[in-house]
Order: structure tokens, then sequence, then C-alpha cells
């Protein structure tokens, strides 16, 4: 296999506040960075906040100063709010932001919640923007692949361990979804797997999604690992998907929305709300 699959909660968990910048850290703020693909161009920024106790800061947004490294200084590129978005699961969560990188290579993001305990306090996380992300770019057709469907197997638990699965997400291969000439949604997660147990609550919104769009876009749900049903037994038979391969995912969940065209309009690392998700649908589905 030609990388190791990085689940969300191992990211979460090792990932904390970076120093890089001269002005002084707040101790009792820290930063954890949740992307793992950012890139040159637009993109979406997912961090976690939390206290001293590595407790999750209570907060409704944060002010995010984002600043270029250029020959050594740190050039500011101006300050923007990241929106809290509740994880379902505890009382976890992180903050987005839709930022923007015109080069690559070292950014700075100063952040400092808007309100609650911690206000005006600072963290800092330093960022390393590939000229290229991992995943399909913006605006890029979007990989043609041919995932198993209900078609080929003798039950879903082949293909989902979703314990409520939609057949559905199922009927079709993303290729077949992107002939279609409609919106599509593609979420990649794992239920019955996932370290940061937000796999199944990403299926179920993208099963309300399907519900409130279904006859407007095509959904496809794919399950993280080729071989669900072998897993339950021995997880160290555990083969991932080559469809999960061939989207250079780094971690998980993942959802992407494409246009009518089959071009990737956007996408999502980490739980994503119905709310951002239909914000994305409802812009491919206008245009």
């Amino acid at each position: 296999m030609r990388k190791v699959f990085v689940p969300l909660l191992a990211v979460v968990l090792t990932i904390g506040c970076q120093g890089g910048s001269p002005t002084p850290v707040v101790l009792s703020l820290r930063a954890v960075l949740v992307s793992t693909d950012l890139a040159k161009g637009a993109d979406r920024l997912v961090f976690a906040l939390l206290d001293s106790s590595s407790a999750p800061v209570q907060a409704s947004a944060a002010w995010v100063e984002l600043s270029s490294r250029q020959d050594g200084a740190l050039v500011s590129r101006g300050r923007q709010k990241a929106v809290f978005r509740p994880w379902p699961v505890g009382t976890r969560g992180v903050f987005t932001l839709q930022a923007d990188f015109p080069t690559p290579g070292e950014w700075v993001a100063e952040i400092s919640p808007v309100d609650g305990d911690a206000a005006g306090q600072v963290a800092r996380l330093v960022l390393r923007v590939q000229e290229r992300s991992s995943t399909p770019p913006l605006g890029s057709a979007a990989p043609r692949s041919r995932n198993r469907t209900a078609k080929e197997v003798a039950s879903l638990e082949e293909l989902t361990t979703d314990a409520q699965p939609d057949p559905d997400l199922y009927g079709t291969t993303i290729a077949q979804a992107l002939d279609a000439a409609k919106p599509l949604v593609v979420t990649f997660a794992t239920p019955a797997f996932c370290q940061s147990a937000t796999c199944g609550p990403q299926v179920d919104v993208v099963k309300a999604l399907k519900k409130a769009y279904g006859g407007r876009a095509n959904f496809v749900h794919v399950e993280l690992y080729d071989n669900p049903q072998e897993m339950r037994q021995d997880l160290k038979k555990a083969r991932l998907s080559p469809v999960v391969e061939e989207w250079g995912l780094p971690s998980d969940p993942w959802t992407f929305v494409m246009d009518a065209q089959g071009r990737v309009a956007a996408k999502f690392e980490a739980f994503t709300t119905y709310q951002e998700l239909e914000e994305a649908l409802r812009q491919v589905l206008s245009g």
C-alpha cells in the first residue's frame, strides 16, 4: 500500500499548537489542526481549540489571522471568522473556515475565540500548505471510480458497516453517477471502525440530504475498507478500499460535492454538518 491511512482522531490527538511566530503564546489555549490536506488556493481550514486541561473550548466562533512566511518574515493576509461546528458525539467539535492560500509553503494562523471563557486568548498553528492536494483539487474532474455496488454482493453488509444502510447509497458506481449529468455527493466513511466516532453520523447526514434532494442529485457512500465482514472477525485482515487510494484520502471521514459536469465543487474533511453540505449542494444545483 502506497501510504498509511491516518484516522481523524489520531490527527486530533497528536497534532497540537505549534510555534514559529514571535507573538507570545497564551498557554491556557491550544489549537489542534484537523486539516491534513491543505493546498494552494481555496481550502477549508479545520481546527479544534482546547484549554490547559485538554478540554474543548466553548465558543461560537473564533477570529483567525492568517499570515504567510516570506523571506523569513510573516506577511498578514487578513482576519476571518471561523465558525464552531459541533460534532454529534460528546461535547467535541471543530471550527471551520473557508480560507485562501495564494502561495504554498509555511503559513501561521493566530486564533482567538470571540466569546466564552477563552475570549481574547490567542493560540497558534503553523500550517504546511502544499502546491497540490492529495485529494482531488477543487475544479478538477472527479475520479471515475468503480466502487462495488449492491448488484455485486449478496447483502449490503459486504459493502457497508452502517447499521441501518440506505440501499440507494450503494446502487451505482461513482463513474455511473457522474455520467448521469446530475450533482453528486460522495461520502467516504466507516461507521463501525471510525476512530473518531463521527463516520456513522456523517453517513446519517448524507442519508438525510438524499431524502431532501434525492430527485435532483445522486448520493453514494463508499466504505473505507474493502472487506468489512472479515474485519468484524479480525481487524488485522483490514484491506483499504482501492477507491480510497484513488481519491488520495489521508484521514476519515471525507465528503465531496460534484457539479453536474463531474467537477469537484466542494470537499470536506472530518464530520460535516447538514447545513454545510446543503449549502454546497444548493450552489451546484443553482449553477
